[in-house]
């Protein structure tokens, strides 16, 4: 049985001053991001409790239920994966523009 494999759950948190305009548009980026890093999925939350307020927050979900129905946790996302999926976000226009849009 496979007790480890990536992360590949994510959660985003916009920063503060953004926070409405990327709400209104979660589902193009939520969909944008799963374009951009295929085999990945996303979702994009209001808060968190930890992170900036001026930058885009990526949370891995660390964990998944194995086959026997227990909890293990996932490997470590690499520090440059995480980077480029925050730059994907700042990249995101969310006020439609194609050029941009997923």
């Amino acid at each position: 049985m496979r007790t480890e494999r990536d992360v590949i759950q994510y959660i985003v948190v916009p920063p503060f001053e953004r926070r409405d305009k990327v709400i209104a548009a979660k589902e193009r980026l939520e969909h944008y991001l799963g374009d951009r890093f295929p085999g990945n999925s996303f979702k994009v939350a209001r808060f968190a409790p930890i992170g900036d307020d001026e930058e885009f927050c990526v949370l891995p979900i660390m964990n998944f239920v194995g086959d026997d129905g227990k909890s293990y946790m996932c490997k470590e996302p690499k520090r440059w994966l995480m980077q480029e999926i925050a730059q994907a976000c700042r990249e995101f226009d969310s006020s439609g523009r194609q050029s941009f849009a997923a």
